[in-house]
């Protein structure tokens, strides 16, 4: 069952690749409407509350670790609300290597099958529809990074994604 409320960890983009990322976003939205919500990747969650302690760890691992690159796959879209239409990510080492390290201090299963993404758009929209707006998207870019690690309270019921504080990674 998926928990609707609660506290996720998002990666979240220096404004330069925000600004490329939303342009793109803006362009979705055009065909498939979507709520509006930050461009993100979710690292990890959902937690049912937060407390100092993980504020704490987090402004720790943010001063430690370097800014993240991700390598794009490409667009993608499948029959999820959630994941509607969205750029495919590699699940690269380091991307592991953070959410390891996420894990050490709240706990999430790890195991559970992690698919990294950056959602365009929510909704449940018309398959033949999104197959149809790959085409008239531009090329992406092969790579872009994560440069913080935001802590963001979820209220899926309302399309409430409020983030709560963000830490700058090196």
């Amino acid at each position: 069952m998926r928990i609707k409320k609660g506290f996720w960890l998002w990666g979240l983009f220096s404004s330069e690749e925000k600004n490329y990322l939303d342009k793109i976003k803006y362009k979705v939205q055009e065909e498939l409407p979507s709520p509006r919500f930050e461009t993100h990747i979710t690292l990890a969650g959902p937690y049912l509350k937060t407390n100092k302690n993980l504020f704490k760890e987090l402004e720790i691992l943010a001063a430690r670790n370097y800014r993240i690159i991700l390598d794009i796959k490409g667009y993608e879209f499948k029959k999820e609300k959630f994941r509607s239409f969205y750029i495919d990510i590699y699940n690269s080492e380091k991307l592991r290597k953070l959410r390891e390290d996420l894990n050490a201090f709240e706990r999430f299963d790890l195991n559970k099958k992690y698919t990294p993404h950056i959602s365009l758009s929510y909704g449940n929209h018309i398959d033949k529809n999104k197959k149809s707006l790959i085409n008239k998207l531009p090329e992406l870019n092969k790579s872009i990074k994560i440069s913080k690690i935001a802590i963001v309270k979820v209220n899926e019921n309302n399309y409430s994604w409020e983030i709560s504080r963000t830490f700058d990674l090196l």
